[in-house]
């Protein structure tokens, strides 16, 4: 994971941290994993917080900051395809 300058205040996203991370700290970050410490890079992936309202697969309306974020990857031919997936409560 790249080392980069937080440009905004978050979370952690690993596993048991899930603490402050402050505007202008050094932090590694991925798409996959998010935003996290850099004593927390090797940690285990805990969740990404759902920021934004949107549908589980189960059909039920997830509100902003509920829920959490699955990042599924798939190949179609030649194209490489990311996609954010939102998990309700019950289906996390």
């Amino acid at each position: 994971m790249p080392t980069i300058v937080a440009k905004k205040a978050g979370t952690c996203t690993a596993a048991g941290c899930g603490g402050r991370i402050l505007k202008g700290e050094y932090v590694e970050y991925s798409a996959a994993t998010g935003t996290r410490h850099l004593v927390c890079a090797s940690a285990e992936q805990g969740r990404r917080p759902n920021l934004r309202a949107g549908r589980c697969r189960c059909g039920a309306q997830v509100p902003p900051r509920a829920g959490s974020l699955v990042l599924k990857e798939s190949t179609r031919g030649a194209s490489f395809r990311k996609e954010w997936l939102v998990l309700c409560s019950r289906c996390a």
